[in-house]
């Protein structure tokens, strides 16, 4: 490619040196001195010199690009006239040694070659007065005798053969280019020179004289012959021009870059001659590569033989196939637009053709060696050990004799026969030549980043497993020092990572990110940044300014100390290490004194009870209600006491339990506020996070406030035969539920998806029904995908009670059943249409699954189910708050109406503050608030109840469509293999019912699977895409992320098109996918992609997906341990989460019966299958007919 970006000249001894995008190398101009060679004349006659010449060195490069550019502009210094001048672009003289030597202010001028110098030199000169033209540059002239010199007589003597036979179709001479086309036999190159010097030339033919001996053919020479004889000298003098200046100043050249013109490409149409392109690289390219470049040849094959690709006919249309498009699209490109019968190639742009070329299967060294191009990567053995020092060294196979290896963009691999991409990724390339060995500082950034890449690529022999490695963030311990007076204190504020102490806001980012354990080599830490910037954040809201260089923060003022000591100084040494210099400790102590509040709370009958509060110092000094208020208006949070102290009072504190007065709207009397009892673990939570405090209370009151604040454990009942099955977390639960039903309170079992809330209050229903405390039918309300999950659930671990299930178009005549049912279970699609049927019943609880179906209180859903007659009411969400904080205002609306007031409220009290301001006291405030009604259960918090892994089989129904299709498609299956077993027997109709089966786990997923013609089927009428959807938005909403696999790359499109409608980011992989290891990384590197799609046969197996936390199965393989296999791509090394499966299987189904088959046969596939073997290869006859009852 042409560069041009010539900027200016500035004088350096009256003139300087032509610069472009590249200055010269250091010292090239040094101390150089203007020269004027003795023998130098005028070009032409009549023209004369402008005075002041100078001689400079100019690139080869630079020179290039200006003969290249059709205008340029001389600005001359001082604002003058500024002159524009086409280019003559005819004269380009190089010395033996390729450098120029440019003579005079940048301008036109003529060339004059020095007899006794081996220097060119550019001869600017004038024309003369009143002739009107600007001396135009000469150029060495093409002549037979020039070609002679350059290419030898033989050369010249074939090329007039060909001139005088006809064979030379055109030429064009447009220095430094020399360009033609020529026929010879049959057939015909495109050639020319590239024509630098005397002695720089390079051939462009595509010849095998060309190509193989790197000489200048008589190809070439024909068709400078050719330009020879056709050209005519050009007039000279006719053009008129201003006369330039005798002296040229300062010059600036400012140069246009041409607007790129495209060569000649080859015409491609579908209905073209088929062409086949051959790539041709020289025998000893490597060695060529050493050297700078390489000439790699071009040719197609068509109906009328073989040709370079240059020198077809441009307007005939051709066909490619894949391969060759591919390969020619890349030629092209680097070629600038044109199709090439060759191309002079270094090496970054050799190994960017080569990427191009993978599997193709035209490829030869010469003529006559073929050279096997690669399609898949070289997976280099690379053996990593940990060693004792916890640093990991690396390193490849003693034994392992490397090839010769090309690296560019890419890596390439050459074994004499062929070249294969070599999977190894860019930074470890350099254990071709030695080890490696990362300091324990990198370890952790290798296990968590670099490994997983490094698998994806390569042959990875770990004497660890990530597993072994603990990499977890650490919690610091921040510690205070504070010294100085009642006038200005100042602080140092550390953090504590161990034994590591690091100053806050000095230490940098960047230093122990990763702190190694020194008593472990797998154990390390990090810091915690968030903890730290909240720490400044909380000293510069206290007063403080800071910190300065050396970590000291600075707080000026009485009042501003008085204020600190009052409202901030009792928080922080109740959550940091905060020491007090002696000469600090003894004025405080001298000068203040501390009043807490004090609070009396008593019964009152069985559904209130009362406070009081009052305030004293140790004097025995009051303070009215009315004095609090003050204080707590004026915010100084102090006042002088009697005894000339001053009296600190955490008003930030009182001003808390004043928004507990206004949320809890208490009945106010004489002596203070009465509450209702659902207030009590609101108000026991908030005084526990005061201890400073004094709370007098009634022991009965004490205990039913703690077990609702959760500071106290429930006690669960019994279970009975589920006593060994739920964990303990999940008795917990149960404990609650029954906790909320005693007391008459409803509440949200809001834990994280996978941890069996459907388990947990089939438990506790269970346990209700046992001890006759139900009135009456249970009713669950739940999405229409989850409705059969509940039945399935219900019938596996409480078979004991009655279950009937609302569904479908024939559930009408089901409702008389509801009064002898202990659970009666619906979707809220149907409580919608069958709301007054409903109100005829009464129901002892009503459950609503997944209650973000009601978070808009304006919604059918949710005026459906508040108009259901129930005693007690629970909601199960593993979401509680989907986008707003009002979503929980209507969840509680249905719960315990009125608990958190109007609607209005709620939105001016908590919404806007929470979502608006960011106010953290007021969120901590709502979080008690709703803390004794909502039970949430991490997985984190929980695992040491949890196996490593999870799995679930989530149950989803057809839709009518599918339904009736499924049961066309069954009936002609069924006939069609039992008469394919019939004519052949069962051994010869394998493939007859693996077809048949694929129909149906087909429709199972999504109709369009089936690309039925004239069907036009959607989103909606896949059932099991809507329980994906409801899953995966559960997910999403609870942090987690998703491996989504399935055996079908059409159903992926159809995900993949979900999601993206959805706007939900993805990764992707099937076995098209050629860069796995980028995709993988893209994934693992970037936490806000929270899906990957991927196909169960591409990514099954091979891949580090530790990213994720959840794996669903879209639809079920033959083979539960490929499955499996596809579940541990998350759930592996370095894999710090519980790991949830989810299984997605459609009732009533192929799919259904293939699940029964896994987990009959699960045991002998697990002892006896290997490899590509299936479950579906070893199926008897009776378990055929069975999958197709």
């Amino acid at each position: 490619m042409v560069r041009s970006g010539f900027e200016r000249v500035e004088p350096v001894g009256g003139e300087a040196p032509l610069r472009g995008d590249d200055d010269f190398d250091s010292g090239e101009l040094g101390g150089l001195v203007p020269q004027r060679p003795a023998n130098l004349k005028p070009v032409a006659p009549g023209h004369q010199e402008i005075a002041d010449h100078r001689v400079y060195p100019v690139r080869q490069r630079e020179l290039d690009a200006l003969l290249a550019v059709p205008r340029f502009e001389h600005r001359p210094a001082g604002g003058r006239q500024c002159l524009r001048q086409d280019l003559a672009a005819d004269a380009v003289v190089v010395n033996q040694e390729s450098r120029f030597h440019w003579r005079g202010a940048v301008f036109m001028g003529g060339v004059k070659k020095q007899a006794s110098s081996r220097l060119a030199c550019v001869n600017f000169c004038q024309a003369p007065s009143g002739s009107g033209t600007l001396a135009r540059m000469s150029f060495t002239e093409l002549t037979e005798a020039f070609f002679t010199k350059a290419a030898g007589w033989e050369a010249v003597k074939n090329a007039r053969s060909l001139l005088a036979g006809g064979k030379v179709i055109s030429s064009n001479w447009s220095p430094p280019l020399l360009k033609g086309v020529v026929t010879e036999g049959t057939s015909s190159y495109r050639a020319g020179l590239v024509i630098k010097g005397p002695v720089d030339i390079d051939n462009l033919c595509t010849c095998r004289a060309s190509r193989e001996g790197g000489v200048i053919c008589a190809h070439s020479v024909a068709i400078g012959l050719h330009h020879v004889l056709s050209s005519k000298p050009a007039p000279r003098g006719s053009d008129t021009a201003t006369p330039l200046p005798a002296r040229l100043g300062a010059v600036r050249l400012v140069a246009r870059e041409p607007e790129p013109q495209p060569g000649p490409k080859l015409k491609r149409a579908a209905n073209g001659q088929p062409l086949e392109i051959s790539v041709i690289l020289p025998p000893n390219f490597v060695a060529g590569l050493e050297r700078g470049k390489v000439m790699v040849t071009f040719e197609g094959r068509w109906t009328r033989g073989r040709a370079p690709l240059s020198a077809l006919p441009m307007n005939q249309p051709f066909t490619l196939a894949p391969e060759d498009t591919r390969l020619l699209d890349k030629a092209e490109e680097l070629a600038g637009n044109e199709t090439p019968g060759g191309l002079m190639l270094n090496l970054v742009e050799l190994t960017q053709l080569l990427d191009a070329l993978g599997g193709h299967p035209r490829v030869a060294l010469g003529r006559g060696q073929p050279l096997t191009i690669g399609a898949t990567s070289w997976r280099v053995p690379v053996e990593v050990t940990l060693e004792t020092s916890g640093e990991i060294r690396m390193n490849l196979p003693p034994g392992l004799r490397p090839p010769t290896l090309i690296a560019g963009e890419s890596l390439w691999a050459f074994r004499g026969d062929s070249l294969e991409p070599v999977g190894l990724p860019k930074q470890w390339r350099s254990l071709f030549q030695a080890p490696m060995k990362l300091p324990r500082a990198r370890v952790p950034l290798f296990l968590s980043q670099e490994l997983v890449v490094l698998e994806a690529e390569s042959e990875v022999d770990a004497n660890f497993t990530i597993d072994e490695f603990t990499l977890e963030p650490q919690s610091p311990r921040f510690i205070l020092a504070l010294n100085g007076g009642l006038a200005q204190v100042q602080a140092q504020l550390q953090c504590a990572y161990g034994p590591r102490i690091m100053t806050v806001g000095v230490t940098a980012k960047d230093e122990s990110l990763w702190l190694p354990d020194p008593k472990s080599t797998t154990r390390y830490s990090t810091r915690d940044f968030g903890s730290e910037v909240a720490a400044t954040e909380r000293m510069r809201r206290a007063g403080f300014s800071g910190p300065d260089p050396q970590g000291r923060w600075n707080l000026h003022g009485e009042s501003n100390v008085v204020r600190f000591f009052a409202k901030d100084y009792p928080r922080l040494q109740k959550e940091w290490d905060v020491s007090l210099e002696e000469r600090l400790q003894h004025s405080t102590t001298k000068n203040f004194e501390r009043l807490e509040p004090r609070f009396e709370i008593r019964p009152s009958g069985e559904r209130w009870f009362d406070v009081e509060m009052s305030l004293g110092s140790a004097d025995g000094e009051k303070f009215s209600a009315a004095d609090i208020q003050r204080l707590i208006l004026s915010g100084n949070g102090t006042t002088r006491l009697k005894n000339g102290r001053i009296a600190l009072i955490d008003t930030g504190a009182l001003e808390e339990f004043q928004e507990v007065l206004r949320d809890c709207a208490p009945q106010q009397h004489a002596k203070g506020y009465r509450f209702s009892n659902e207030q009590a673990g609101f108000l026991d939570a908030t005084f526990r996070q005061q201890p400073g405090w004094q709370v007098q209370t009634a022991s009965g009151w004490r205990e039913r406030a703690s077990q609702q604040s959760g500071a106290t454990k429930l006690t669960c009942p019994p279970l009975g035969l589920l006593e060994d099955v739920l964990r303990p977390y999940q008795k917990q639960g149960v404990a609650w539920m029954q906790f909320l039903r005693d007391n008459k309170f409803g509440g949200i079992l809001a834990d994280e998806m996978g941890l069996g809330k459907t388990l947990q209050t089939l438990a506790f229903l269970q346990s209700c029904h046992t001890n006759r405390k139900l009135s009456g039918p249970v009713l669950i309300v739940c999405p229409t995908s989850l409705v059969f999950n509940w039945v399935a659930e219900a019938k596996k671990f409480t078979p004991q009670l009655k279950v009937v299930a609302l569904h479908g178009a024939s559930r009408h005549s089901r409702f008389e059943d509801i009064a002898k049912s202990d659970l009666v279970i619906t979707s809220y699609a149907l409580i919608r249409r069958d709301a007054e049927k409903y109100r005829e019943f009464e129901f002892d609880t009503l459950v609503l699954d997944e209650a973000q179906h009601i978070k808009n209180r304006e919604t059918q859903n949710s005026q459906a189910v508040k108009a259901v007659k129930t005693t007690h009411r629970l909601v199960l969400t593993g979401t509680p708050m989907e986008n707003s904080v009002l979503d929980l205002w209507s969840i509680f609306d249905f719960l315990m109406p009125g608990y958190l007031g109007s609607a209005a409220d709620f939105k001016e009290r908590y919404e806007q503050p929470i979502t608006r301001d960011k106010d953290e006291a007021v969120q901590a405030r709502l979080g008690r608030r709703l803390r004794p009604f909502i039970l949430r259960r991490l997985k984190t918090e929980v695992a040491k109840d949890l196996p490593a892994k999870l799995e679930q089989v989530s149950y989803c129904e057809l839709t009518d469509d599918q339904a009736e299709i499924y049961k066309q498609v069954l009936a002609v299956s069924k006939k069609e293999v039992m008469d394919a077993v019939g004519a052949q027997g069962l051994a010869k109709s394998k493939m007859v019912v693996l077809n048949a089966l694929l129909r149906l786990r087909q429709i199972c997923c999504d109709l369009r699977l089936l690309k039925m013609e004239d069907a036009k089927f959607t989103d909606d009428d896949s059932g099991k895409l809507e329980m994906f959807s409801e899953l995966l938005e559960e997910a999403i909403d609870g942090g987690h992320r998703v491996l989504v696999f399935s055996q079908f790359t059409t159903m992926l499109a159809l995900l993949k098109d979900k999601l993206a409608a959805e706007k939900i980011d993805y990764c992707y992989l099937d076995g098209s996918t050629t860069n796995r290891g980028a995709v993988v990384e893209k994934f693992q590197g970037n936490a806000k992609i929270p899906v990957f799609l991927i196909s169960l046969k591409a990514g099954g197996v091979g891949l580090t997906l530790t990213g994720a936390d959840t794996v669903m199965h879209f639809d079920p393989w033959w083979n539960p341990a490929v499955e499996d296999q596809a579940t541990d791509r998350a759930h592996r090394i370095g894999q710090t989460r519980v790991v949830t499966s989810y299984k997605l299987i459609t009732r009533g189904t192929v799919e259904e019966k293939i699940l029964a088959l896994q987990q009959k046969k699960r045991a002998i596939i697990k002892a006896t299958l290997g490899g590509e073997e299936t479950l579906a290869d070893n199926l008897t006859w009776e378990e055929i007919q069975n999958l197709f009852e």
